[in-house]
């Protein structure tokens, strides 16, 4: 059996942990840190915990392709009113592509990254079932994979509890491992306001109206608010108001009361299949459609042109434009897309 395998190392503690348990599991581990913007270089991180493992260690510059491919979509999508998700869209784009590419052209078949996921097979599908540590499952952030990468994958930390993995290096100084946990935005760790500055003119103030579309006050730009946002919203009108749309077109937020914030339905499009090949109208399933969010049942109520129309077995707040909506089947991913 092949034993040689290439595991994305960020220089944090969760990969850190991966490498660990490749190596005791007799794994031979290249090591490849990908950089993806100058803001979050852990490059020397990287490489000393490559050095501390005595494992093999690459360096890729992704720096182009994030910025052609995660950057400026998540800069588009603000501008224009969506809340966008990178994370989504750097696992398959970037992220897996720069593994991919280096175990090609080392001509090893298997990589591994340090995700709080479960490769599984289902029906001749390969998917993703839940971590054991539930609190950090990474499931929803991978529903963008394609087979292919489901397959050559391994995740180590799937049966792993991030209490654990703190433990071990809190009691284990033979790496001499000082890394932290990544953040969410990586490449935004000043604020994704400044992000957006340096890339485009930010969206001017514009008028807070209601469903009706009564003008209630003045907002500071589209960029500074996301669907289902209550507090910082800097408009008091005596009842707590909740974001209902943003709408790009005329400029406005559209606001509502608690008494009709809730949705039946939503659209999803740019679709991936991971555990079932195909959807159609009346299939079933639970769906996220925010990372934290408990899973809720729905059903796929129309397909037109790529674009699906789910409806809630019961009424829900309305997801944000630009989010992902992850569809559960027997608690594995069975697919995803765009909220639209």
């Amino acid at each position: 059996m092949d034993r040689q395998i290439v595991l994305g190392l960020s220089g944090g503690m969760d990969s850190a942990y991966a490498a660990i348990q490749l190596l005791n599991a007799g794994y031979d581990v290249t090591a490849v840190y990908a950089l993806m913007h100058d803001s979050c270089d852990g490059t020397e991180e990287a490489r000393t915990l490559a050095q501390a493992l005595n494992i093999k260690f690459i360096t890729v510059d992704k720096r182009e392709s994030f910025e052609e491919s995660v950057i400026l979509p998540f800069v588009s999508d603000y501008v224009s009113g969506r809340t966008p998700n990178p994370c989504v869209r750097c696992n398959p784009i970037v992220k897996f592509k720069a593994l991919l590419e280096v175990a090609d052209r080392l001509g090893i078949e298997k990589i591994a990254t340090g995700h709080y996921a479960k490769p599984c097979l289902y029906n001749g599908r390969y998917c993703f079932a839940p971590s054991a540590d539930k609190s950090k499952d990474q499931c929803y952030f991978l529903y963008g994979l394609g087979q292919e990468a489901i397959r050559r994958v391994l995740m180590p930390l799937a049966d792993v509890l991030k209490s654990d993995i703190k433990e071990y290096f809190a009691n284990n100084n033979g790496y001499n491992f000082k890394g932290g946990e990544s953040t969410d935005i990586c490449f935004a760790a000043e604020g994704y306001r400044n992000i957006i500055a340096s890339h485009a003119a930010l969206p001017p103030e514009g008028d807070f109206v209601d469903l009706e579309g009564r003008v209630l006050g003045r907002h500071k730009g589209l960029h500074n608010y996301t669907v289902g946002q209550r507090k910082g919203l800097g408009i008091a009108l005596g009842k707590p108001a909740f974001v209902k749309a943003l709408d790009a077109q005329n400029n406005r937020v559209v606001l509502s009361f608690a008494e009709d914030f809730i949705s039946a339905t939503f659209r999803v499009k740019d679709i991936n299949c991971m555990a079932v090949p195909t959807v159609n109208v009346g299939d079933r399933f639970d769906v996220k459609v925010r990372y934290r969010a408990v899973a809720v049942k729905c059903t796929v109520a129309d397909i037109t042109d790529g674009v699906f129309t789910v409806s809630f077995d019961t009424a829900q707040k309305p997801p944000a434009t630009g989010q992902s909506a992850v569809f559960y089947i027997d608690d594995l991913v069975a697919f995803g897309g765009i909220i639209c």
